[in-house]
């Protein structure tokens, strides 16, 4: 295609072929056949087509097949644990590699201080490890539902709260308006001389857009912690089950938001130190699966 395309004079703006990125690129452009793309978006387009939808179809199925890093390829060499740890020993990334059919995880032995004698680990085996450090964060299932009911009990109470409050603020704007009328009549009329005039309407203006932000605050801003506390407990209920029959993207996401940046490969094992608020669950009067030693730190295991 590249050399086509030169053969017609289309070539970069030095006189070199085009690169595979860019003959992708303009294979892939909805706007041959009569669609454009705007802010990420595809709309259909008035201009006349240069081909038809199902040219363009069987030419994507074409791309797909033949580059390099086609959509398939990425899903069946995808490393799903690339990101989660880092290695234990001198602190460098872990990277991941195929070999015989298998992904292998090992440290890029990147720092230059310090030498790594970490060993490779295979994904099955991490994958079963992670799982095991999985489990013992799930939420014991009537706490979760007793917290859920609490949740939408404060949920109402807040909601009632801020509908009281908010209607007393309104009553308050609606008579500094009136106050603000009565104010510009009594100028109007010579009652009031102008500095006294805006004097007053300068506080009263004040304290009108002070109770407009408050309201307005009491509308959006009072139960932004019930939705993600909500989502937590949830999450935290399905741990177990995550970790027990979840894919390895569901595990490795789930691992991610229960130990953060702290898990680490150690002689082909993660470990690592949960943080909040999973790592509060280390009480067994919480939690149905760990039974946390006495102390501040926060609960860590290591397969």
């Amino acid at each position: 295609m590249r050399y086509l395309l030169a053969e017609r004079g289309v070539r970069t703006k030095s006189g070199k072929l085009l690169g595979r990125s860019i003959v992708s690129r303009v294979l892939s452009n909805p706007v041959y056949y009569g669609h454009f793309k705007y802010a990420g978006e595809v709309h259909e387009g008035t201009h006349e087509p240069l081909i038809s939808k199902k040219l363009f179809d069987d030419a994507q199925v074409v791309l797909n097949r033949r580059f390099r890093y086609s959509p398939k390829d990425k899903d069946t060499e995808r490393k799903v644990f690339l990101g989660l740890l880092r290695c234990a020993e001198c602190g460098s990334a872990i990277t991941g590699e195929i070999q015989k059919g298998h992904t292998y995880y090992r440290c890029t032995k990147k720092n230059r201080v310090q030498k790594c004698s970490q060993p490779y680990a295979r994904e099955e085996a991490l994958e079963t490890d992670i799982s095991r450090l999985l489990v013992p964060f799930t939420l014991r299932e009537d706490w979760a539902d007793e917290m859920l009911v609490r949740l939408e009990s404060e949920r109402k109470n807040d909601v009632q709260a801020s509908t009281t409050l908010a209607a007393q603020k309104r009553t308050s704007i609606a008579n500094i308006s009136a106050r603000l009328q009565r104010l510009l009549d009594g100028f109007l009329d010579g009652v009031i001389d102008r500095e006294a005039y805006t004097a007053e309407k300068s506080k009263l203006m004040s304290e009108k857009r002070t109770l407009e932000e408050q309201c307005s605050a009491l509308s959006k801003g009072r139960q932004t912690w019930l939705e993600p506390m909500r989502k937590w407990i949830l999450e935290a209920k399905s741990a177990e089950q995550i970790a027990l029959t979840g894919s390895p993207e569901q595990k490795r996401v789930l691992a991610s938001k229960v130990f953060g940046s702290n898990l680490v490969l150690d002689g082909k094992k993660p470990c690592g130190a949960a943080i909040k608020p999973f790592a509060l669950m280390r009480d067994a009067a919480i939690c149905s699966k760990v039974v946390g030693e006495q102390g501040l730190e926060p609960w860590t295991s290591c397969v």
